[in-house]
């Protein structure tokens, strides 16, 4: 019998799992891996950089807050209730002196990060403080083109899923514009874009690392670049590691060495927070 991907996590409650290592212990400072996964990733992909955090952190809690559609239409309340248990575990971290890295992976894993960062806001009364942040294939901008191949990725593989579920993605996408329109409300991937460069809610003296690709059909790499350039205009530390052939939070399969240098090096260039 296969063993599960993620079977040396345990499960904190929906969608939010926690990897202990056996030598850990809070009073040894190893840092967190706070890694917010993109919409419906599959298990066995999330392990691939789960595994690699554990060799490159041996002594470090890996706390991963999975995504799915459901997820980004989710309130804010409704976000706080399900990931509380998320939201203890970062806090008795910080509280007793560790440090953070932060990873999210594409629009739903940025999404995610920003209701993270919103609620740690509300209850703390200021900024998580990290020690580095990665920005995996995000953010974009939500366009129309985009966000359905994105939306089509996520769904069920099966042969009726492929014949209609492209033409209920626009018929969904559709629904949203008009909403938003009668609402007079802002693109929710606008507004994460937004709030992603907020000083208020995210850390400024943290490094930041955007790892993206040209090749990317879901979030272009012209809107994280500019998302980076703004984020340097604000005082944030910035690199830009552009990948040329690899698909959207794939990039680990075009230069996986230089992938996890990047992250290495912001986080060897973050201060303690």
């Amino acid at each position: 019998m296969s063993t599960h991907p993620l079977s040396s996590f345990d499960t904190l409650g929906p969608n939010t799992l926690l990897y202990t290592p056996q030598d850990w212990a809070l009073e040894a400072n190893a840092p967190l891996i706070l890694f917010f996964s993109w919409m419906s990733a599959a298990a066995k992909y999330i392990a691939k950089y789960t595994a690699m955090y554990h060799k490159l952190f041996p002594h470090s809690r890996i706390l991963l807050v999975r995504a799915n559609l459901a997820d980004m239409f989710r309130s804010s309340a409704a976000f706080e209730q399900s990931r509380k248990p998320a939201f203890d575990i970062v806090r008795e971290h910080v509280k007793g002196g560790g440090e953070v890295l932060l990873h999210s992976s594409s629009n739903g894993g940025g999404k995610m990060v920003v209701e993270f960062m919103k609620m740690w806001k509300r209850l703390e009364g200021g900024v998580l403080p990290i020690r580095a942040q990665v920005l995996d294939s995000s953010p974009g901008r939500g366009g129309w083109r985009r966000s359905h191949a994105a939306i089509v990725m996520s769904l069920p593989k099966s042969t009726l899923w492929r014949w209609f579920g492209s033409i209920g993605v626009h018929c969904f996408l559709l629904g949203m514009a008009i909403s938003d329109k009668v609402a007079r409300r802002e693109n929710a991937m606008i507004t994460m874009c937004r709030r992603l460069n907020d000083a208020g809610l995210f850390y400024r003296k943290a490094p930041r690392v955007y790892v993206y690709s040209r090749a990317d059909v879901m979030v272009g790499d012209d809107e994280v670049e500019q998302h980076a350039d703004e984020a340097a205009e604000k005082g944030w530390v910035v690199k830009k590691v552009r990948f040329e052939k690899s698909p959207h939070a794939g990039h680990i399969m075009e230069d996986e060495g230089r992938y996890w240098e990047s992250i290495m090096e912001a986080w060897n260039k973050g201060a303690r927070a």
